[in-house]
């Protein structure tokens, strides 16, 4: 298996965030429209047994990683810097983590201060009572909901970890395309989520003496092996919809998951290294039995200086 880095280009405003077990899910059913419910079978078969044929990353800020989920006290800054400030900090420069140590990234972080190109945008919708030929209460009220349009030049980075023995480089660029063809997310019928995927690089990020794992994309990390006491993350609730068809059955709803959010750091017994973590998740859905979740993301190797932390 090999790690890629993709650059995607929005092409129209976004209804949905660029998440990894979202876009997996559409990639998903995009392989099965372009190559039939057998090869989508075949290529799920041990997803929730640690054999995935893909793993996908959140969409980053080109050229940017998150800044891990670290308490306080592993972080070293020469400048003294409000609360405020630090929150902001999220997104460290790719070239300042290949130079620095991880307890500086918060510095890096503070001193590049980037900022995202864009702007959310309430869309007004309404819905004709087919009686009275106009707008009324309850269903028939007009709502409200949030665009984001991204500037010309913003761009993103996605990491895609990909079986090539059973999926092919070739075949993935197709259905990115179709996805970023018909559109990713809420209203794609209408002209939302259309994006360009380009120019993949295989990506080998590696610390030196490296001791845990940095995660790209939500996921879930039971039963890994992994040492508690030196693992840090923030929670997320997943109520999940089935896209493509089944989001018009009568029943298009997952059932909810927690997740661990992006940018977790998972430390582990004893180390190996390793280009995703996390389980495949079943049992999702009542409407269809066999729907699985991406619960695994696709994880950089760091080396955290844990004994630093514990001698504060």
């Amino acid at each position: 298996m090999k790690l890629y880095r993709f650059i995607v280009t929005p092409q129209s405003a976004m209804g949905t965030p660029l998440v990894g077990d979202t876009l997996f899910g559409q990639l998903c059913c995009a392989v099965r429209n372009r190559f039939g419910e057998a090869r989508l079978t075949a290529l799920l078969e041990g997803y929730t047994e640690q054999r995935p044929f893909m793993v996908v990353s959140d969409a980053f800020p080109q050229d940017f990683l998150p800044l891990p989920t670290l308490p306080s006290t592993f972080w070293e800054t020469k400048t003294e810097t409000d609360r405020k400030s630090l929150k902001k900090a999220q997104w460290v420069k790719i070239s300042d983590t290949e130079k620095s140590a991880v307890k500086f990234w918060q510095e890096c972080a503070l001193q590049t201060n980037f900022k995202f190109e864009k702007e959310n945008q309430d869309q007004f919708h309404n819905t004709i009572d087919r009686k009275s030929s106009t707008t009324g209460e309850g269903q028939f009220a007009p709502y409200t909901t949030e665009l984001t349009w991204f500037g010309t030049a913003q761009k993103f980075d996605l990491y895609i970890v990909l079986d090539e023995v059973r999926f092919s480089l070739e075949e993935l660029q197709q259905v990115l395309n179709d996805v970023g063809s018909f559109g990713f997310g809420r209203d794609a019928s209408i002209g939302l989520g259309k994006f360009q995927c380009i120019n993949p690089q295989v990506v080998n990020f590696l610390q030196q003496n490296a001791n845990c794992y940095l995660t790209l994309a939500n996921c879930a990390p039971q039963n890994l092996g992994l040492n508690k006491e030196y693992c840090y993350y923030q929670i997320t609730t997943r109520f999940g919809r089935h896209g493509d068809i089944q989001a018009l059955s009568s029943s298009p709803f997952k059932k909810p998951l927690i997740l661990a959010k992006s940018a977790a750091i998972f430390t582990p017994e004893k180390y190996e290294p390793r280009l995703f973590l996390g389980n495949g998740l079943s049992g999702i859905s009542n409407s269809q039995p066999n729907a699985v979740h991406q619960g695994y993301a696709p994880v950089l190797n760091l080396f955290v200086d844990f004994k630093h932390k514990d001698d504060k």
